[in-house]
């Protein structure tokens, strides 16, 4: 399935069985919304030490209780995201996480309760595999799938966030909430120092030359031309910024041509062409060892 990148909203929550009123719990978590949800304490505590502790608690006097004299515990989750917290708790079938946002929260819940986030990384693997989610909100979807600890994801996703501002605050601020650590902002930043430092050894690999590719007497040259260097390095640099470089038109990338002045031998036809081809392959090596994501 694909994400959408917003929760649905509803004006009434269903809370599903076991979690209704009628299951048999013996503990209502009260969600920032009012929604209830009947749970075993027993089921809570051998998924989340968190929980495990705060049951373990001598009850307070002033604790609220529902008609039933069954404790309530209010939480600051919302409906949707307690309630596939619970699923993903309970041997049941597994919450369907059709959104960005839900599954921002269900990650940030597992931290928060020091759930395993295994089985969440199990259920966002194919959605966070889509490449339409990455190019929907890359930085979002590089901040969960590190949150979660799929090294996978976010390797990916990081090939999409080449065009953000990492310097603006406001963005840098943003992904290490998202991400719940400042080391996934660190190495988007250390990869783009790479990067930078890598598009001068990708433009150092044409060099602007003329030769001779056949010994007849009177025949051209072979020239290859630049750019200016300031205008290269700039239009290599936006093009590198795509997830997946194009490298069919290497002389449009690097800004060069190859040329010659004789048209009529065939042997300097084949040698400007074997002198591209060897450009090419050397230039799509260097492509492939160019920082497009972050390392393991």
């Amino acid at each position: 399935f694909l994400f959408n990148m917003v929760e649905n909203s509803s004006a009434k929550f269903n809370v599903q069985h076991p979690f209704d009123a009628e299951s048999a719990g013996d503990c209502i978590l009260r969600a920032c919304d009012g929604t209830e949800f009947k749970v075993s304490r027993l089921v809570l505590s051998l998924a989340s030490t968190i929980l495990h502790d705060m049951f373990a608690l001598p009850p307070v006097a002033s604790e609220p209780k529902d008609q039933t004299d069954v404790p309530m515990i209010p939480v600051e989750e919302d409906a949707p995201t307690l309630q596939a917290l619970l699923q993903m708790i309970y041997p049941m079938d597994p919450p369907q996480i059709t959104s960005l946002s839900l599954a921002q929260k269900l990650a940030v819940a597992c931290d928060k309760y020091f759930i395993s986030t295994a089985k969440l990384r199990l259920y966002l693997r194919d959605a966070l595999n889509d490449d339409r989610v990455f190019k929907e909100d890359p930085l979002a979807c590089y901040a969960l799938s590190w949150r979660i600890g799929w090294e996978e994801g976010a390797i990916k996703a990081s090939r999409y966030t080449h065009t953000f501002q990492l310097a603006d605050s406001s963005i840098a601020k943003k992904l290490v909430e998202q991400a719940g650590d400042m080391e996934a902002l660190l190495r988007l930043i250390r990869m783009r120092e790479s990067r930078e430092e890598g598009i001068d050894d990708l433009l150092s690999i044409v060099k602007n030359r003329s030769h001779y590719v056949c010994a007849a007497g009177g025949h051209g040259v072979l020239l290859v031309g630049l750019l200016d260097y300031p205008q290269r390095r700039l239009a290599l640099k936006q093009r590198l910024k795509e997830a997946y470089t194009n490298t069919q038109d290497i002389e449009n990338l690097l800004g060069f041509q190859v040329t010659q002045t004789y048209y009529s031998c065939e042997t300097c036809m084949e040698g400007r062409e074997a002198h591209l081809q060897a450009i090419r392959a050397k230039v799509r090596t260097a492509l492939e060892a160019y920082p497009q994501a972050i390392s393991r």
